[in-house]
């Protein structure tokens, strides 16, 4: 505010001062005036004389000629005063400065400001060689001082400094409106995240990144402190070669994902990544559906390849111990073939194919009786105890349709029937009989129920 009261004060004296040089060339210029009339109207000047009874000395002066061409001379010097002198009393010449850096004066390290422009437009006004050695040069300085200004908003009226005591300036702003708001400093936990994981094979894994440091600075305004919701090092995987070692450019986010602007030490931090490619083999089951022709049934299936390969976290490929291929025998074509397309079991990232050739040999149905098949007794309490009601309840025949190369291969010990006798208590019961399914071959048993004692 000094300042600006001595530059005031200055403006002040220099106005002035022009006003007083300007009031004494009017009055030179009014008295040659009165005096031009005068000496070239000699009716006006003899009635002056002959007011004051001098019409003797003015008959002398007018017969004077050296006299008369001197007051002349002295005629033309005044009107050559009012014509060069006075326009240039009254001449200002002002030269347009735009976008001229403006300077800042205020605590960096412990504030920040909003609201601050980079530029203003400056106007020089005055003399036109001051002017333009001052445009040219462009030495001064426009500046904002902040220093002694406390957190908040404030109306600041901006000044200038280095500049000639004999020009005016103007400022475009010449006042502006800042915040100010103090810088704090924080730690911050920090964690790893991958982007362009589209980029990548999906038969490659990727294990938990490392991160070198567990947190980071934060410096900032406390309002943008504050909505920052996560720190993350952003880390490439567009090359994965590069993993092993990676530095991770560090960045500030809010609650939707938005940057923040605030400083963060360090910038960038180290970062370290595992690529494996677990893998599993396993083969591939067909499941059936639709009916053979009429009278066949299915000697055998063929499937190409028989096994596939599964890419993905060790322990969700270990969960899966074969792959189901879907098999239409009503799209099959007439060398009874198919292309099946396998369905990728979930959270697996990649199989090393996606699809099989499927082909079906039918022979004629033919039947085979099974007699006397044990009946075995599953999931009983190990309190109590059963036993068949009859001989006949003990066993059961078999009678098989399908392929005759098949039902050759099939005997009383590798069909398995049995009744579940889970949650029973000790009673006689009638129990209905479960057999165990053998591929492309039809079981009908001679008795759908069986009778049971168990007891404690």
């Amino acid at each position: 505010m000094k300042k600006e009261n001595m530059q005031e004060q200055r403006e002040h004296e220099e106005t002035n001062q022009a006003y007083g040089t300007e009031k004494f060339i009017h009055k030179v210029i009014d008295f040659s005036k009165t005096l031009g009339r005068v000496l070239t109207n000699p009716g006006m000047l003899l009635s002056v004389l002959r007011f004051q009874k001098l019409d003797h000395i003015y008959e002398s002066l007018l017969r004077n000629e050296r006299l008369i061409k001197l007051l002349a001379l002295v005629v033309a010097i005044v009107f050559a005063i009012n014509i060069r002198y006075v326009p240039n009393a009254k001449e200002r010449y002002s030269a347009d400065i735009n976008n001229y850096p403006l300077s800042q004066y205020y605590d960096q390290d412990r504030m920040v400001v909003d609201g601050l422009p980079a530029t203003v437009d400056v106007t020089l006004i005055g003399d036109r060689g001051k002017v333009d050695i001052a445009k040219a040069k462009s030495n001064f300085e426009v500046y904002a001082d902040l220093r002694n200004l406390p957190p908040g908003t404030h109306k600041v009226n901006l000044e200038y400094s280095k500049l000639s005591n004999d020009l005016d300036v103007k400022l475009d702003p010449s006042t502006i409106v800042v915040t100010i708001m103090s810088l704090i400093e924080t730690d911050k936990p920090i964690r790893a995240d991958f982007v362009n994981l589209d980029q990548i094979d999906e038969m490659y894994v990727l294990g938990d990144p490392q991160v070198a440091v567990d947190t980071v600075k934060i410096k900032g305004p406390q309002i943008v402190v504050d909505q920052i919701a996560s720190v993350k090092a952003i880390v490439d995987v567009s090359d994965l070669s590069k993993l092993s070692d990676y530095e991770a450019p560090v960045y500030a986010y809010d609650r939707l994902g938005n940057k923040l602007d605030v400083e963060i030490r360090p910038e960038r931090v180290m970062v370290s990544t595992q690529v494996t490619t677990p893998s599993k083999v396993i083969p591939i089951k067909e499941v059936i559906t639709g009916n053979p022709p009429e009278g066949y049934s299915i000697e055998s299936i063929s499937i190409e390849p028989s096994k596939v390969k599964l890419y993905g976290e060790s322990d969700v490929i270990d969960v899966y111990t074969e792959l189901i291929a879907q098999v239409d025998l009503y799209q099959l074509d007439e060398n009874n073939e198919i292309i099946v397309k396998l369905e990728k079991p979930e959270n697996v990232h990649k199989m090393d194919t996606d699809t099989v050739k499927v082909k079906v040999k039918f022979e004629e149905t033919k039947k085979k009786i099974l007699e006397d098949v044990p009946i075995e007794f599953k999931n009983l309490d190990s309190r109590y105890k059963v036993k068949a009601k009859s001989l006949d309840d003990a066993m059961v025949d078999l009678t098989l349709s399908g392929a005759k190369t098949r039902l050759d291969l099939l005997s009383n010990e590798d069909i398995k029937v049995f009744i579940d006798l889970n949650g029973y208590t000790p009673g006689e019961y009638q129990i209905p009989v479960t057999i165990e399914t053998v591929d492309n071959v039809i079981i009908d048993p001679s008795r759908a129920k069986i009778n049971i004692i168990i007891t404690e």
